[in-house]
């Protein structure tokens, strides 16, 4: 059966999600937990009879049912109100960054992190200026240097980068570090003597991919950070998505490890 087909088959559930500004705001009120018809009331901004009516119709398809503090989703609302939530926060991670998605490559990005691109709700876009184009590499060496883990992959060379690692690296910092070939020939012929100094660091792991790879990005504890190229196929310097929170920190290692399985260890140089 083909997507088109199976659009047929969900039509009518699809559009029973948001079809209703009332039950969509019922669902996201009791996403936590059971309330009352006057605690949904003042939460959503909605009359208690409209609300009354609007839960009479969710109880009949079974998404609410009664319970001892007023009203609570059941199983099936459940499932509902979390997979609303996350279509919101994609919702809105798109249109934020609308023009980021569209005049970047994006096809470095798994289809599987891309539906879930609402966990990196929490972030901004730094961008550089013309009297400051290197701002986004300033901020981002600035965070490396005081990660308690660092775990990132780079198919270009940023300026300072490889200091701050090492830096990091004993400072006690675990760090796992993807290169494309191309990149990895680079920082053996520049910095010989410092790669080999980290290969001997127990909290160092360098690995090598042998594939193109259009994204530049980096996991902390703290911030993932996320550089991409450009349609005409250079990479954008002077912008980055920088995102704090769990969520973007678990979005970010996702995306790490899926690079991961494709890299070699590289033990020695």
């Amino acid at each position: 059966m083909s997507r088109c087909d199976l659009y047929d088959v969900a039509e009518a559930s699809l559009k029973s999600f948001t079809r209703s500004k009332v039950r969509t705001k019922i669902l996201l009120c009791l996403r936590d937990g059971a309330k009352s018809t006057s605690d949904l009331e003042k939460e959503a901004g909605i009359r208690n009879t409209t609300i009354l009516h609007a839960i009479k119709e969710m109880s009949d398809s079974e998404i609410v049912a009664r319970a001892d503090q007023g009203y609570a989703l059941t199983n099936l609302g459940k499932m509902q109100a979390y997979m609303l939530t996350e279509m919101m926060d994609f919702v809105l991670v798109m249109e934020k960054y609308h023009d980021f998605w569209l005049t970047h490559d994006i096809s470095a990005i798994p289809e599987t992190l891309l539906t879930r691109i609402g966990m990196l709700s929490r972030s901004e876009i730094l961008e550089g200026d013309p009297a400051d184009i290197l701002r986004t590499q300033e901020f981002f060496i600035s965070e490396l240097r005081g990660a308690k883990a660092i775990r990132g992959l780079s198919p270009i060379i940023i300026p300072g980068y490889p200091e701050a690692v090492a830096i990091a690296v004993m400072d006690g910092a675990e760090v796992d570090l993807i290169l494309t070939k191309s990149i990895l020939d680079i920082v053996i012929r520049q910095h010989t003597d410092l790669l080999k100094q980290l290969l001997e660091a127990d909290n160092f792991r360098l690995y090598r991919i042998n594939m193109d790879v259009a994204a530049a990005f980096t996991v902390t504890d703290s911030i993932f950070s996320l550089g991409l190229f450009r349609l005409d196929g250079g990479y954008d310097v002077g912008k980055d998505l920088n995102c704090i929170g769990g969520a973007a920190i678990s979005w970010g290692n996702e995306l790490f490890d899926h690079y991961l399985a494709k890299s070699d260890r590289i033990g020695s140089i």
